[in-house]
């Protein structure tokens, strides 16, 4: 049957039409990612200005796969008796801008936590409130590359390569960012007296001495039994034994559908400069901060 001019007509307006429900349908997408964001940059500011900060409160921030976790529970370790069920971290030691960010706490929830209140977070100083204790965790670049390519094929759907994702990690289009500003930023605050900068590859060489260390700075009165037994509880194999208290990105996945996978994977270093090569290692080794300043428009990053 030939066709009629009706419908040759019609199908070049078909077209014409999809075209343009199909731009309109991508505009809606982009305004509702931007109203998104622009909710939970406005949720995270209120909260960090009606955030009564304690002087004993402390803030363990760190670029991700860095030692967060590890440094958290360490202070839980000694600030709270041996439990033989801990509840989940996150209940304890709160991801600050996250749980702001995504209404999961308000301020005046936060003020119910007990001193001295320890907060996780991924944020740059110039971001997290003043009047408190902060701890900056640093991990090799070259392990966090390693670690966070991992994360990143386990939890974020990432299917590239290593080289592709080493390409990411040099510029910092990353979930997070830039490692090197991220670095950078703290080690220009390292004088500050509130601040001390732990180093991942301490705890596990000698983490007695780092917790004796964060110990001493956040000027806390603890025996030797108690430092003793934060030594212990915070190993790898300990840790991996209550890896469900810990695995925060579990609960994050379960929201999304997807099964997660380990999310303490090794709990060593040095692992990232065997799965490099030399040229790529030398580029991470030599590579310097942008030194870009931070604006408001970036903290959509922090607050996934």
């Amino acid at each position: 049957m030939r066709p009629t001019k009706t419908s040759k007509a019609r199908d070049p307006l078909q077209k014409a039409a999809s075209r343009i429900l199909g731009v309109a349908t991508d505009a809606l997408d982009v305004a509702a990612h931007n109203l998104d964001n622009a909710r939970r940059i406005a949720k995270f500011l209120r909260g960090r200005m009606e955030l009564e900060v304690r002087d004993s409160d402390v803030f363990i921030s760190s670029y991700p796969r860095s030692g967060t976790t590890l440094t958290q529970w360490i202070l839980y370790l000694l600030t709270h008796d041996p439990q033989p069920d801990p509840t989940h971290l996150t209940k304890v030691s709160p991801w600050f801008e996250r749980s702001l960010a995504i209404g999961e706490l308000r301020a005046s929830d936060l003020e119910r936590f007990p001193s001295p209140r320890i907060f996780k977070s991924h944020l740059p100083r110039e971001w997290l409130p003043d009047g408190a204790r902060y701890i900056y965790v640093e991990r090799d670049g070259l392990d966090v590359l390693l670690s966070y390519f991992h994360f990143y094929r386990a939890y974020l759907g990432f299917e590239g390569s290593l080289d592709d994702f080493h390409r990411r990690f040099i510029e910092g289009r990353l979930q997070y960012g830039s490692w090197f500003d991220h670095v950078a930023g703290w080690h220009a605050r390292a004088s500050d007296p509130d601040l001390l900068i732990v180093h991942y590859e301490n705890l596990l060489s000698d983490r007695k001495a780092s917790i004796r260390g964060i110990v001493e700075f956040l000027g806390w009165d603890r025996d030797e039994r108690c430092v003793d037994r934060a030594v212990i509880e915070s190993s790898f194999d300990a840790m991996k034994k209550r890896e469900s208290v810990f695995d925060h990105a579990r609960a994050l996945l379960l929201e999304r559908g997807v099964s997660p996978e380990s999310f303490l994977r090794a709990g060593e270093s040095g692992r990232g400069a065997d799965a490099v090569t030399d040229a790529q290692a030398r580029e991470i080794r030599e590579r310097s901060s942008t030194g870009r300043r931070l604006a408001i428009r970036g903290l959509p990053a922090f607050l996934q």
